[in-house]
C-alpha cells in the first residue's frame, strides 16, 4: 500500500456522485459508527485523486484525516477519516495496524474511504473491513465523459486547446492519467505551442506517452502481451473468434488472457468485439510490432474473413449460387454490425437482381476478358452510394487495405479513373432492365403532395 498525497490545486472532474457520498458521510458526523466507502476500479483511473479530494474535503470539515496506517496518533476525539490507497496490495501486519486505529477510534464516527485494483481478490484489508465498519458503499470508477476529459486538459495546459489537439484528446477515450501523461509528454518534447490558444505542431505520440503503456504491458502475463500485440494489427474492431482463429488456439484458451487484459485496462470488457480501451493503447502497442508482423497479421485476417464472408447459404431460388445480398445480411454472430443489412441498404439492387456473378457482369458492360466477384460487385455498389473506404470496410468488416485493392480491381475492370465515373456507370440502369415507369397513382400523388407544400 502507498500513503495518500494531499489534493492538487487542479480541481477534480467528472465524479459527482463519489464527491457527494464522501461529503455527505462527512457531514453526517453526529452519527455514531463506522461507513466505508471504496473506490474501485483498473489502473490510471483516478482512485489516487479521488482519495486525496476526500482527504481535502474531510480537512475542510474539520475531521482529522489519517493517510496512512503508520502514522502514530495517540487517540481521537473527533469524527475521523480514514484514507487507505490500493488495500489489494496489502498483507496481515496491515490488518494489526487497521484494528490499532479502529480501538483508537471506537468512540468517533469514523469514515474509512479505500481504493483498490478492480479484478484483484480480496486481501487481508478487504476481509477486516467488511467486519469492522457498519456499512460499506462501493463506487466502481470508469472513464470520464468527454467534457470533463476537455476540460481536465484545459486545466493542465492552462488554455483552450485546437481543433487537432482536442481530437488527440478525445482519443484517449476519456483515460485520466493518459490524459495527463500525454499532455506532460507533448509539452516536454516541444510538440506543443501554447499560447492564446494551445496548437499541436506535430502529433506524433510522445516518447512519455510510449513509456505508460510499456508499464502497463510489464504487469501482464507473456501470453496476454503477445495477445494484445496481435489484437492491436488489424483496427480498433477485431472479432473473438478472428484473434483466437491468428493466435491458432481454441477460444476457451483465450480467456484468462482476454480477462487479464480488461482488469489491466487495456481492453475494454465488450461482449462480442475484443476493442483496445483508448486508440491510443493500440497505437502504441501496435507500433512496438515489426512491419513485416503487422502484415502477415493483416493477411491472416483478411483470409479468415474473406472464408467467411463466401460462407454463405444456397439462395433457394438459384441452386450452387450464393446471393451477394444474403452474402451480406445473414446474421452471423460477431461478423455482422447492429445495423443489419437491408433492402433498402446499399445493395438492395443486388438483392432484388440475378445472384448470378455473369448477369452482373453483363449489366456493367465489362469488356471481354474482365469478371467481377461479388465482393467486387458489393463493394462497388456501396461505393456509389458515396460510403468512403473506411465506411465500406466497417460494413462488411474487411481492412481498409482490402476495400481498397477490390475497388482498384473495379476500376480496371470498368476501365474508370474516377468515382464519379464509377456512379454514372453503376447506377445506370442496363437495357434489360424494366424500371418501374413514373406514372401512375405514384406520381399523381407526389405532385398533389408537392402542390399542397
Amino acid at each position: 500500500m502507498k500513503a495518500v498525497l494531499a489534493a492538487g490545486t487542479r480541481p477534480l472532474h467528472g465524479r459527482p456522485a463519489e464527491i457527494s457520498a464522501v461529503h455527505n458521510a462527512i457531514r453526517a458526523r453526529h452519527h455514531a459508527g463506522s461507513l466505508h466507502i471504496s473506490f474501485e476500479g483498473t489502473p490510471g483511473v483516478g482512485r489516487s485523486r479521488l482519495l486525496a479530494e476526500a482527504g481535502a474535503l474531510a480537512e475542510a470539515s474539520g475531521a482529522t484525516v489519517v493517510r496512512s496506517l503508520y502514522e502514530d496518533h495517540e487517540e481521537f476525539n473527533g469524527p475521523l477519516v480514514v484514507l487507505l490507497d490500493d488495500i489489494h496490495c496489502s498483507d496481515k501486519s496491515d490488518v494489526r495496524l487497521l484494528a490499532n486505529i479502529h480501538m483508537k477510534a471506537a468512540s468517533v464516527p469514523t469514515v474509512w474511504c479505500t481504493s483498490r485494483r478492480w479484478g484483484r481478490p480480496n486481501s487481508p484489508l478487504d476481509i477486516a473491513l467488511a467486519s469492522t465498519a457498519g456499512s460499506h458503499r462501493l463506487f466502481r470508477l470508469g472513464t470520464l465523459d468527454d467534457q470533463a476529459i476537455q476540460k481536465m486538459a484545459h486545466d493542465l495546459l492552462g488554455v483552450q486547446p485546437d481543433a487537432a489537439l482536442t481530437r488527440m484528446v478525445a482519443s484517449v477515450s476519456g483515460h485520466p492519467q493518459a490524459l495527463e501523461v500525454l499532455v506532460e509528454g507533448l509539452l516536454d518534447e516541444e510538440q506543443l505551442e501554447v499560447g492564446a490558444v494551445a496548437r499541436l505542431v506535430h502529433p506524433a505520440v510522445p516518447e512519455k506517452f510510449d513509456g505508460l503503456v510499456r508499464r502497463y504491458l510489464q504487469d501482464c502475463s507473456p501470453s496476454c502481451a503477445h495477445m494484445l500485440s496481435v489484437a492491436s494489427v488489424p483496427g480498433t474492431r477485431l472479432t473473438f473468434a478472428e484473434l483466437a482463429e491468428v493466435l491458432g488456439v481454441k477460444p476457451s484458451r483465450l480467456l484468462p488472457d482476454l480477462q487479464e487484459a480488461v482488469i489491466a485496462g487495456l481492453l475494454s470488457d465488450d461482449e462480442d468485439d475484443v476493442r483496445f480501451t483508448n486508440e491510443l493503447f493500440r497505437r502504441v502497442i501496435r507500433n512496438s510490432v515489426p512491419a513485416t508482423g503487422r502484415a502477415a497479421v493483416r493477411e491472416q485476417i483478411d483470409q479468415y474473413r474473406a472464408r467467411r464472408f463466401t460462407a454463405a447459404p444456397e439462395a433457394p431460388d438459384s441452386p450452387g449460387r450464393h446471393s451477394a445480398f444474403h452474402v451480406m445480411a445473414r446474421p452471423v454472430r460477431g461478423l455482422m454490425t447492429t445495423h443489419q443489412l437491408s433492402e433498402s441498404t446499399a445493395v438492395s439492387d443486388l438483392g432484388r437482381a440475378s445472384s448470378a456473378v455473369t448477369h452482373l457482369s453483363s449489366r456493367y458492360a465489362l469488356p471481354s476478358g474482365h469478371q467481377l466477384t461479388e465482393k467486387q460487385i458489393v463493394i462497388a455498389e456501396l461505393a456509389a452510394d458515396g460510403l468512403t473506404n473506411k465506411e465500406i470496410a466497417e460494413r462488411l468488416y474487411l481492412s481498409p487495405h482490402t476495400v481498397n485493392y477490390h475497388l482498384r480491381k473495379v476500376f480496371q475492370a470498368l476501365s474508370v479513373r474516377s468515382r464519379n465515373d464509377l456512379i454514372r456507370i453503376v447506377r445506370t440502369p442496363s437495357p434489360s432492365t424494366n424500371p418501374r415507369p413514373d406514372t401512375g397513382p405514384h406520381k399523381d400523388e407526389g405532385l398533389r403532395r408537392r402542390g399542397a407544400a
